[in-house]
């Protein structure tokens, strides 16, 4: 895997741990894209195209799934 992309998936995992951690919380997309260094949106770019899933989708899966 070239540097660029290991940096763009380093970021991106440190979102979805930070996500798993304060599901109880507001996420928001500013807070989010904060966490990995980019502007909101090229963050929601990049989250949707490397997981297959927008944030908010990430978020509501999470949350239902410790729910249940």
């Amino acid at each position: 895997m070239d540097d660029p992309r290991r940096a763009y998936v380093a970021r991106i995992n440190r979102v979805t741990d930070h996500i798993d951690s304060h599901l109880a919380e507001p996420l928001d997309l500013a807070t989010l894209a904060s966490v990995a260094h980019f502007s909101a949106w090229h963050f929601h770019r990049v989250f949707q195209s490397m997981t297959g899933e927008t944030l908010a989708d990430r978020v509501r899966r999470r949350r239902l799934e410790v729910a249940a």
